[in-house]
């Protein structure tokens, strides 16, 4: 407890936002809200839960006063330290920003608070017959704020496409404290949109407020089909087969050895004796359409796989996804640390990439689980390491940079979805040139010269300002 004669540096904050209970200061809700799913922590000064934008507006104006800087947080569910108030600052949370505020099915559109739960947005969508495509692993959990700012993938990225092919339009505070719109949201179409840049920010050029997401029918019906293999090269292999057939299943995810054994251990499920690996399919569309285009999938697994399942009902199609869905629990299981990266390469280098992965392991004596979305190239690749040992801590980090660097010698990228934030900041400068990186930090100065938005992310020698 703060001793009486101390002033608190949050009084006039508190009075602006008419609530005193929606500023959080005591140890115990700072270090709720000082970490998301990587093992990056920064302990926040005080947590702001916004309602409106007033009080957005409220707590940028109180920042740039009194030498603040301001840290946005969805759920907590990222898995690169973006939410993760490395400077210290004020927390800004979303979780009261919570509705869905217009739901046109006329012209298919709605517009969202920041706070709105993907999968609540998704349920919503189906009640009218319409679909919001974007399904992030924690769809159950991720905001739609947080995904905007990650512009994040998911499962359904091969058919569908990732969250910015959604976003319509963007109202945000400035780090000025000003209201400002993007896209559909502005008065005159006729300016530049900023949706794109403003979509995969990583909350470092402005806080959003409202979105305007783009809905799209909904998929008469929808099929899930597994495909057991020997080996992670025989699922590998068969991935790029489908793509060269022009099947295109809205989901084709692979599981390698590592993950799909910690995963059925997890949940206790149960695959064959003599299956090392996963694919996983949906294909959704018109009943002809999926009919068709599972038979033809169906025909090439069988040609290659230990065995085939297909979901006979919505039960069954429900137990096959709880075993992709246990894997980023599961692995820590293996072991008590893990770096969980997701890296992307072009389609038909998976099965390069999986080899260059395996040498890594070999040579840095750690397990390497590798599973993620086959269909768009996102591999998600876990260094599983006892971090209670030193050496195995700086191996594992070692071994991290070596895949980002495998990763980009064969044309990937070190980031699929989930970002950059503090965890792939430094990593930054081995894929973009020097040019690139002066030309993103003058735009990040450009709309917030003060650096108060999310200071310590994406931008190698990205800091507090002065």
């Amino acid at each position: 407890m703060r001793p009486f004669w101390q002033k608190d540096p949050f009084q006039q904050l508190k009075r602006d936002l008419g609530n005193k209970e929606r500023v959080l200061t005591s140890p115990e809700d700072l270090a709720l809200y000082s970490v998301d799913a990587t093992n990056f922590k920064g302990v926040p000064a005080a947590v702001v839960l916004a309602e409106s934008e007033t009080d957005i507006s409220d707590v940028v104006n109180f920042a740039n006063l009194n030498n603040y800087t301001i840290t946005p947080r969805g759920a907590g569910s990222g898995l690169s330290g973006g939410c993760v108030p490395v400077e210290g600052g004020i927390v800004l949370s979303f979780e009261r920003m919570n509705r869905i505020e217009n739901f046109d099915v006329k012209n298919r559109t709605v517009i969202v608070q920041p706070g709105v739960v993907t999968e609540k947005l998704q349920l919503e969508a189906a009640k009218h017959g319409l679909f919001y495509p974007p399904d992030p692993s924690s769809f159950k959990i991720s905001t739609i704020g947080g995904n905007v700012a990650e512009n994040a993938g998911g499962l359904r990225c091969f058919k569908y496409g990732v969250t910015g092919h959604y976003v319509l339009g963007i109202e945000y505070i400035d780090a000025h404290g000003k209201l400002s719109k993007t896209g559909q949201f502005k008065d005159n179409p006729s300016e530049p949109d900023l949706t794109p840049l403003l979509t995969g920010s990583e909350g470092t050029l402005g806080i959003f407020t409202r979105i305007k997401l783009r809905l799209i029918p909904a998929p008469e019906t929808t099929k899930t089909i597994l495909g057991y293999f020997k080996d992670s090269e025989s699922g590998l292999s068969t991935v790029e087969q489908i793509i060269q057939t022009g099947i295109t299943p809205s989901v084709m995810e692979f599981i390698d050895p590592i993950a799909i054994g910690a995963a059925a251990s997890h949940i206790s499920a149960h695959f064959p004796e003599k299956a090392a690996a996963l694919l996983m399919f949906e294909v959704d569309g018109s009943i002809a359409e999926v009919e068709s285009s599972s038979k033809e999938l169906c025909d090439i697994l069988l040609n290659n796989a230990v065995k085939v399942v297909s979901a006979s009902d919505a039960e069954e199609r429900n137990k096959l996804w709880d075993l992709r869905r246990a894997i980023s629990p599961s692995l820590i299981r293996i072991a008590t640390g893990k770096i969980h990266e997701d890296i992307a390469v072009p389609r038909g280098k998976l099965l390069r990439m999986s080899g260059l992965i395996s040498d890594i392991s070999s040579k840095s004596g750690l397990k390497i689980a590798i599973y993620g979305h086959a269909g768009d190239g996102n591999m998600h690749v876990v260094i599983l390491f006892d971090s209670s040992d030193k050496l195995a801590v700086r191996t594992a980090k070692t071994a991290a940079e070596d895949v980002f660097k495998a990763a980009i010698s064969i044309g990937g990228t070190i980031s699929g979805e989930h970002g950059i934030g503090c965890a792939k900041r430094d990593y930054l400068k081995l894929q973009l040139s020097d040019p690139n990186l002066n030309l993103s930090r003058q735009i990040k100065r450009a709309f917030d010269p003060q650096n108060i938005l999310n200071p310590g992310k994406v931008l190698p020698g990205s800091t507090l300002r002065k």
